[in-house]
């Protein structure tokens, strides 16, 4: 039984300390908690704090007597409830008396008084408030339980209609499931079974039930169940999934997934199981493998066609460029100059759509990669802008370009790929842009750790983009005027190009433009640190770039900062250029061209010629096996695809049966442009890879790269 056990506080009230010692010697031993107040503002702050059984109050005190103090005491919902006697030395006893008690006491002693008579009303008064304590407790303790009780009460309702629902949910699964469900006993005999059966193995329900479970499950062992599953020995398993064959009623069998749970009810183990037929989705497994063999062969089939296409067009492309050149190199009178300038113009225009085209479809196919090679982050915008210079001169367009103080010019990366990035974006820009200036800025962005993150801005006052067609910009085969009336050319990829790359590149690219008023192309992508400064051999073979006719370099590449101090670098440091001369052959270098085209054997045959560097033709890779072993060579331009056989075979072949002696360097000299292309030519032995259409100045820095050339000049074909 629940009694109250807590402090017990008796609250005095008197202003003289004496009254106070004489009243706590007489309640002293009662083991109550006496406090002793000196006022009635003071009494009135105590019991703001605690809770007193009785009051024994005063009645003359300054400032606050003891009736004006009752009062307030009676006026709190808190405390008027407190019993209050008055003790008090006034003669006029009628009508203090009738005052106090109109005040709220309960009761009225005057001083002196009797102790025996005050300890009993004390204690009376005590017992009073135990008593009064214990029954509240004692309610607290029944409203409590009572609302556990309704707590429990509900939950019962509550868990009786959740498993009502459950029983009838699971009535209605069994009977519309399109699975089998049945559970069965120890023995194998079958207790309970759904409708599904008779869907599935051509049974009525009451054909099944007590019958053994082998019936539908042949295969099946409680026993051997229960060893495999260790269920003997612990818990029952619980949802096991296997693949059995069920037999139906006519004796035929099917794949199907057999789900198995074990229940202990009253010491039975009762055996649950689900029987889902697999036909269905064996078949599906089976088309899809199908379907996804389908698909393996077509994405084979769509590289191949992309090498074929690489290959067919860029080799005809080739003899027509490379012979261009040559044509232009000779006597022409000016309309024959104006004619040949216009083929080489249009060849660059074709090709320069067959990049995109190819890049795009290499794209799409996932035939992209990147290469990580260091490179000079000055001399690819240097490249770039060397691109743009002759066609921006015309138009008076002012090329600039910043790059931070920051930023380290040696990085390690895809190099040609932020090139090509530059490049598509500059050409758009020098395209769109009549009048005004193109900038090109670089700041770094972010590190993590070796890795850097790198912003390129290229801002333009061209014509601008309707704000309505910004998000058909990264579109393939999109363009902001698809009209037949169009003022500017291209196949619209360029820029879905970029997305790609940038994208490969762990970047992103945005775009802000303004109608008539410019626009900005905003990009970012990540790179490593390249402590050691390239050498002079590994800027050319990056492809130094030369010099731009009569510009100011600081117009074009300059970096933030004083131009005196060391952060300054201008174009003119940035494309630093090999010394003037002549070519100079060197002594007994031989060089086998091996390629089946006949124009191309004569345009290749041709450049070497004009270099000094007489060499011998091999129409396929068989020939070619042959006349390196007769001869030997230095050098070995070898083409992917000849009849008989391959650049490829007739590589290791070549390098096989020379590995004694001295081996020739065999540089891939292909149409083929596929990342895994050059690939497969390193992985064959060669040496270098070259892309046709073949450039003069490609063949001149092979040649100096190998040693066949002295390293003195570059000899171009002439204009003029």
């Amino acid at each position: 039984m629940i009694v109250y056990d807590g402090p017990i506080n008796v609250l005095l009230v008197d202003d003289h300390r004496d009254n106070l010692l004489a009243l706590e010697a007489v309640l002293g031993d009662l083991n109550y908690n006496l406090v002793k107040c000196l006022s009635g503002e003071e009494a009135l702050r105590c019991l703001l704090k605690d809770e007193f059984a009785v009051i024994l109050l005063d009645v003359q005190m300054p400032e606050m007597d003891g009736f004006e103090t009752a009062r307030l005491i009676k006026s709190r919902k808190k405390t008027q409830e407190v019993p209050i006697i008055f003790i008090s030395a006034t003669s006029n006893e009628t009508e203090h008396f009738f005052t106090g008690y109109e005040a709220g006491a309960i009761d009225y002693m005057l001083k002196p008084f009797v102790p025996q008579i005050l300890r009993s009303k004390i204690e009376g008064f005590v017992r009073l408030y135990v008593n009064s304590k214990t029954l509240q407790l004692q309610t607290e303790m029944l409203h409590q339980k009572t609302q556990e009780l309704e707590q429990i009460n509900r939950e019962l309702r509550q868990t009786a209609y959740q498993l009502t629902k459950t029983q009838a949910l699971a009535r209605v699964i069994q009977e519309t499931s399109g699975d089998t469900m049945m559970t069965f006993d120890a023995e194998g005999t079958i207790l309970t079974i759904n409708p599904a059966v008779t869907a599935m193995f051509g049974y009525d329900e009451d054909e099944v039930l007590g019958q053994p479970i082998k019936l539908l499950l042949p295969s099946f062992c409680c026993e051997a169940f229960d060893e495999q599953m260790g269920s003997e020995a612990g818990d029952p398993a619980i949802g096991v999934r296997f693949e059995l064959e069920p037999v139906r009623k006519n004796g035929s069998v099917f794949p199907a997934e057999v789900q198995m749970g074990v229940a202990i009810i009253d010491a039975e183990r009762i055996y649950a199981c689900t029987i889902c037929d697999m036909t269905e989705r064996k078949q599906f497994e089976q088309d899809l493998m199908a379907a996804k063999d389908t698909a393996e062969i077509a994405a084979r089939a769509k590289t191949n066609f992309l090498a074929m296409v690489s290959h067919e067009i860029r080799t005809p492309m080739n003899g027509v460029l490379g012979m261009t050149n040559l044509l232009l190199d000779t006597t022409l009178d000016e309309e024959q100059r104006e004619y040949a300038d216009i083929i080489r113009k249009s060849g660059d225009a074709l090709m320069s759509v067959i990049n995109d085209i190819l890049d795009y479809a290499k794209i799409e196919a996932g035939k992209l990669e990147l290469e990580e090679l260091p490179f000079r982050l000055d001399l690819i915008v240097a490249e770039t802008f060397e691109l743009f210079l002759p066609s921006s001169k015309p138009c008076g367009l002012e090329l600039t370009c910043h790059l931070d103080p920051s930023l380290p010019l040696s990085l390690v990366g895809d190099g040609l790929k932020l090139r090509q990035i530059l490049i598509n974006l500059v050409g758009n820009a020098v395209k769109f842009t009549s009048e005004g200036s193109i900038t090109v800025s670089a700041k770094l962005l972010a590190e993590h750790g070796e890795a850097i993150v790198l912003e390129f801005t290229v801002k333009d006052t061209g014509v601008g983009i309707p704000e309505d067609k910004l998000p058909l910009l990264f579109q393939p085969f999109t363009q902001v005027d698809a009209s037949l009336t169009r003022q500017y050319n291209g196949t619209g990829l360029g820029l879905a190009i970029c997305k790609n790359l940038v994208e490969l590149m762990s970047g992103t690219i945005e775009v802000e433009s303004e109608f008539q008023k410019g626009t900005t192309f905003r990009f970012s992508v990540m790179f490593s640190r390249h402590d050691d400064t390239p050498s002079s051999e590994e800027n050319a073979s990056h492809g130094a770039p030369a010099k731009i006719g009569n510009a100011q370099p600081q117009q074009l590449l300059s970096r933030e900062g004083n131009k005196n101090n060391a952060s300054y670098i201008s174009l003119q440091e940035a494309l630093e250029e090999t010394s003037c001369g002549s070519e100079e052959a060197s002594e007994l270098s031989r060089v086998l061209i091996v390629d089946d085209n006949e124009v191309n054997q004569r345009l290749t045959q041709r450049l070497l010629g004009k270099l000094g560097v007489a060499a011998d033709i091999a129409d396929d890779g068989s020939v070619a096996v042959k006349k390196s072993a007769a001869s030997s060579y230095d050098l070995i331009l070898m083409d992917m695809r000849m009849p008989v056989m391959d650049g490829l075979e007739a590589t290791k072949r070549v390098l096989a049966e020379s590995k004694h002696g001295k081996q020739p360097i065999i540089v891939a000299m292909t149409a083929n442009a596929l990342p895994t292309d050059r690939e497969r030519c390193l992985d064959a032995g060669m040496t270098d890879f070259l892309t046709k259409p073949i450039q003069f100045e490609t063949v001149v820095n092979l040649l100096k790269q190998h040693g066949i050339l002295a390293p003195t000049a570059n000899k171009q074909p002439t204009s003029s």
